[in-house]
């Protein structure tokens, strides 16, 4: 007899789980999404944020040295580092048209 309770217990059980399960499932992936989504945005807010301090600096350091005339060899290494990867992030504007008068400069003072 304790067996057929048994069985008569987890024949009604049997939905009833199922739903939790389902239940538990879905509010687990919705969590999911959501955290998803956060994680998203916050990349997106770093990313803007990169871009915007790699802009402020390149038009400052460009502008300095186009006013000079020229530029040393490394401050124009790192100024086309921080470029392309100001560009693979997105940016292009008016940084686009200073950097190409920027590498036109020559290497040392006074030369060409």
């Amino acid at each position: 007899m304790g067996m057929e309770i048994l069985q008569y217990l987890l024949a009604g059980a049997s939905p009833l789980l199922s739903g939790i399960l389902l239940f538990e499932y879905r509010k687990r992936a919705n969590a999911d999404a959501q955290n998803r989504v956060a994680q998203e945005q916050k990349h997106e807010a770093l990313v803007q944020g990169v871009v915007a301090m790699l802009r402020d600096r390149l038009i400052d350091t460009m502008d300095h040295h186009i006013e000079a005339g020229w530029v040393p060899v490394h401050k124009a290494e790192a100024i086309h580092r921080m470029y392309t990867s100001y560009h693979n992030l997105g940016g292009n504007d008016i940084v686009t048209k200073t950097y190409q008068q920027f590498i036109l400069l020559p290497h040392h003072q006074g030369g060409d």
